[in-house]
């Protein structure tokens, strides 16, 4: 989900900085990328606008491929992740509770706000925010699970130990 967020949502952003959405290879290429071809052209037939791309590839939460599910989807499996720490690591999961509790509800907001304006500039910022919260999310899992020989929450034991 981490990957799909920071793909789609870079992705996005330079279809439209570039114009590629208003181009119909380019729209359909956005449709494609997302793995929403049959979908798209089932709920929205010949349509090439961007309010239909946005409410299918941004806002639908029933879609596994848009970036409201996957910002909902993070959101509850990072309660699982920082519900199944220790007592002693759960000081370290600071950072992460965070992310889920404010960051990724924030952006879900944001995009929503984006897509019913169809500001364009504001589309595109919300979509690189959430390209960097991706970013940011992935670092910080690394360091807390992975990256135990030069991480602040060093811990001596094997990946993943006490989870």
């Amino acid at each position: 989900h981490i990957e799909r967020l920071g793909t789609l949502s870079g992705a996005l952003a330079k279809a439209f900085t570039t114009q590629a959405v208003a181009d119909d290879s380019g729209f359909s290429a956005v449709v494609a990328l997302f793995d929403s071809t049959i979908t798209f052209h089932a709920q929205y037939q010949q349509r090439r606008d961007t309010p239909a791309l946005l409410d299918l590839l941004v806002l639908d939460q029933d879609n596994p491929r848009s970036l409201s599910w996957v910002l909902k989807s993070l959101k509850n499996r990072l309660a699982k992740l920082i519900g199944n720490t220790t007592a002693n690591s759960a000081a370290a999961d600071t950072t992460l509770q965070h992310i889920a509790t404010n960051e990724l509800p924030e952006l879900a907001g944001a995009l929503q706000h984006a897509a019913q304006r169809g500001d364009q500039e504001l589309l595109i910022a919300t979509f690189e925010r959430c390209k960097l919260c991706s970013l940011k999310l992935s670092d910080e899992l690394s360091q807390r699970y992975f990256s135990h020989a030069n991480s602040r929450h060093f811990n001596p034991h094997s990946v993943g130990a006490g989870v």
